[in-house]
């Protein structure tokens, strides 16, 4: 009797050890199957989306998609902002090809997991690619793009990840191509899903990364100031700064989707600072952004000295908008003779603590007498969950009663159809993207734009869509 309830016992103890085992295994497959799957068909895969290999020295390298330069040390800020970085090697340079000029060639957030089967293709930095020309992927518009980021360099990945440069020199350049399917309504970003096998190289479906280069400074400088020089119409461009739970993927694409959308012939541009990518990251983005304030203080006003740009135009979104508003303002009261370069400042969504605006960023602001814009909205997911973790209001949430700010436009984008969460309005809706290309082509204020409505109408204090 003793014995056959042990053998009963031992078969129970058993079946739950198959039970448990058999719950690891499905577990570790649904923690696994979307890195297999993004392993075998991301850049570089079965796809065919990928760098080529860098050839063997003494070989000619292929026809980059970018104007291409071999990687090179990443340049500091001047030197009045971070210690100056050692002198760089020697390199042979490489003969960039010819590329059309942007005008006629031309995000989101992270998720809970980050990158964690992300498609859409990734930046492989400084890897030599095959060749793409301006219009050459049928059905999509090739858009160069170029960026500065103080994100640390990771060989391994070829990427920028979320690890903030701590070391000098902490900034680097270059430029990444990013397809933009023709076919696809304004403010639309299509991304390719984790499980899509066969179509995730689709650039007639998707926003795709094709490729990036890693510059010098000098390098960079110059490459834009050429890219400037040669436009068509003006000497103009517009600086992206992304907000919490943003990859460097994710600024390069949405920065080439408002250059295809806004369509203001001026030069793209992105400044990527070292945020995790992930909703679970807002304490740490919260640090970085506050790190990056100096870097991006120094970039600004490296930019505007030597790009040759005689407009500039600022996009900072949700909480780039916190190092964007403090490095501006420091700049410009350093050095008023570069405030009539910055033309029109946007700010989307600012996750800004209210009363810290309110009281010492927007009196600078007025005391400089910037044209600058502040979009918000009551419908904002984000925006309300930010304030849910800091228990303090934030500036981007547009709730009564709404109260003016002296020197500043604030328009309440409450109106305007959005998707689920509801923060990326600024680039996502049609209504928003036309009113931001007026505001930049034309330099109207809200008074004289269409589609805005004055709050109270006879003395308005703030604007909003109808």
């Amino acid at each position: 009797m003793a014995h056959g309830k042990s053998c009963r016992l031992h078969g129970i103890a058993r079946g739950r050890s198959c039970l448990l085992s058999l719950l690891y295994l499905l577990l570790y497959l649904l923690l696994c199957l979307p890195v297999w799957l993004t392993a075998c068909t991301g850049p570089g895969g079965p796809a065919g989306n990928g760098p080529l290999p860098v050839p063997a020295e003494g070989q000619p390298p292929p026809v980059p998609r970018v104007p291409d330069t071999p990687p090179a040390n990443e340049a500091a800020p001047p030197a009045a902002q971070v210690p100056p970085p050692a002198p760089a090697p020697p390199r042979k340079p490489v003969r960039p090809p010819q590329t059309s000029p942007w005008t006629s060639s031309w995000s989101g957030l992270g998720g809970l997991f980050g990158n964690l089967g992300k498609r859409g293709g990734g930046a492989a930095i400084g890897k030599a690619t095959a060749a793409v020309k301006a219009g050459a992927v049928a059905g999509a518009t090739q858009v160069a793009v170029y960026y500065a980021t103080d994100r640390k360099y990771q060989p391994d990945s070829n990427n920028y990840g979320w690890q903030p440069n701590r070391a000098a020199p902490y900034l680097s350049y270059g430029s990444v191509l990013v397809s933009i399917p023709e076919k696809r309504a304004p403010g639309e970003m299509p991304l390719p899903p984790w499980y899509a096998l066969l179509s995730g190289d689709d650039a007639q479906k998707y926003v795709l990364i094709q490729g990036a280069t890693r510059q010098s400074r000098a390098d960079f400088l110059a490459t834009v100031k050429a890219r400037i020089q040669a436009a068509p119409e003006r000497r103009a461009a517009f600086i992206y700064i992304h907000g919490y739970s943003n990859s460097f993927d994710d600024a390069a694409r949405r920065t080439a989707q408002m250059a295809v959308d806004l369509d203001i012939g001026a030069l793209p541009v992105f400044y990527s600072w070292p945020s995790k990518g992930t909703f679970a990251g807002y304490e740490f983005d919260e640090n970085s952004a506050e790190w990056t304030q100096a870097h991006l203080e120094a970039f600004l006003a490296d930019f505007a000295e030597h790009s040759s740009a005689t407009d500039i135009y600022i996009i900072a979104h949700s909480m780039g908008n916190r190092p964007m508003t403090v490095a501006l303002a420091n700049l410009l009261e350093k050095r008023p003779d570069l405030l009539p370069l910055f033309k029109q400042v946007v700010l989307a969504a600012p996750d800004i603590n209210a009363d810290v605006f309110r009281d010492q960023i927007a009196p600078r602001f007025a005391s400089l007498k910037l044209s600058a814009t502040l979009y918000a909205s009551a419908n904002d997911k984000a925006i309300r969950a930010s304030y849910s973790f800091a228990d303090w209001d934030r500036i981007g949430d547009i709730r009564g009663p709404v109260v003016g700010i002296p020197g500043m436009e604030l328009v309440d984008a409450s109106a305007v159809i959005m998707n689920f969460m509801g923060h990326d309005y600024f680039a996502s809706n049609r209504v928003l993207l036309t009113d931001i290309a007026t505001l930049i082509k034309t330099g109207q204020r809200a008074r004289n734009r269409g589609g805005l409505k004055g709050i109270p109408a006879q003395a308005p204090q703030y604007w909003a869509f109808p």
